[in-house]
């Protein structure tokens, strides 16, 4: 009896994770390479799974033991470093999401899914938001340098260069958000001026020159720009529907959630320039719970709320200039 009800919870905790409209059968025959009948034996019970088949079908569907045995509180939830070896040759003790991240975003990519959505709650500017602004991003990188190594073996700015996998990171994450349907997206009305002080605590302990603060400068002017198109227009570059949100509270870090045919996932800023991420269904329904309580603190500026955009934007320019 007791291998009856684990076989009903593996197989429906199996459904759960699967596509609308997926049939189990011929997604286990694909990952296990095994036969219609050998497939419907397992499902009737006539023949158990190995333990071996057991966990290619959850690394396939990103499955922990918990949930494979259908317990309503999972105990453990695994959550994995999406950035670190993507800017530090040395790697986080236990460091190993990577590859398991990269995976999704491409499944994320192909899915195509109408109903997709992403909610994104910013404290700080993201990678994905500063790709497209050098001077901003290699600023991020600098300073995630002098806080991870101390300020006696840190390179000049300067001298800094962007790791390569790091822009592959962003632009794969900018290329799956593009296929993401619906965005919303919740700002602190301190994230400018978070950057902004960054920027004048390295310029006064002469860790930036006059030029290359202007040049940063610059980077931000264009940043902010692009974020005014978006809120007057309601699209992303893509085309693809955003919504902007002001937030008239501080948060203590930067929340984002995704959700596709592919499956959720959800992350959690750290460490400056570093991200965990979870692919835990559980923990994606937390995260998003919390994003998106946010908006009850929020005004929505896309397409409404012209004055206090307008307002917004100009106060964020001068404050900029000022520097």
């Amino acid at each position: 009896m007791k291998e009856e009800l684990l076989l009903k919870c593996f197989i429906e905790t199996m459904r759960l994770k699967l596509a609308p409209g997926e049939n189990l059968a011929t997604f286990l025959m694909q990952v296990l390479s095994l036969g219609k009948e050998a497939i419907y034996r397992r499902l009737r019970g006539e023949v158990p799974f190995t333990f071996e088949e057991v966990a290619l079908i959850a690394q396939d569907l990103h499955l922990s033991l918990d949930e494979l045995i259908g317990r309503g509180e999972t105990a453990f939830i695994p959550f994995y470093f999406a950035r670190s070896s993507l800017i530090d040759e040395e790697p986080l003790a236990g460091e190993r999401g990577v590859p398991d991240h990269t995976r999704w975003l491409d499944e994320a990519k192909r899915s195509c899914d109408p109903g997709s959505e992403a909610g994104v709650a910013l404290n700080l500017l993201p990678v994905v938001l500063m790709m497209n602004y050098p001077s901003l991003l290699k600023f991020r990188v600098f300073k995630w340098f002098y806080q991870r190594n101390g300020g006696n073996e840190i390179k000049p700015y300067r001298e800094v260069v962007v790791p390569r996998k790091l822009l592959w990171y962003g632009a794969d994450s900018y290329l799956t958000l593009a296929k993401i349907s619906n965005i919303f997206v919740i700002l602190d009305k301190m994230v400018i001026t978070h950057a902004m002080n960054d920027i004048r605590s390295f310029a006064m302990i002469g860790l930036l020159s006059r030029e290359e603060v202007e040049e940063i400068k610059r980077d931000l002017l264009a940043l902010l720009d692009g974020l005014e198109r978006m809120a007057a227009t309601g699209q992303n570059k893509m085309g693809n529907k955003l919504d902007l949100f002001l937030s008239d509270i501080s948060f203590e870090s930067t929340y984002v959630y995704t959700t596709s045919r592919a499956g959720t996932s959800c992350g959690i800023g750290i460490f400056s320039m570093n991200s965990i991420y979870s692919l835990n269904n559980n923990m994606f329904h937390a995260v998003k719970k919390w994003v998106d309580s946010l908006k009850q603190y929020s005004l929505l500026i896309t397409l409404s709320g012209e004055v206090q955009r307008r307002h917004f934007f100009k106060k964020q320019r001068e404050m900029i200039a000022s520097l």
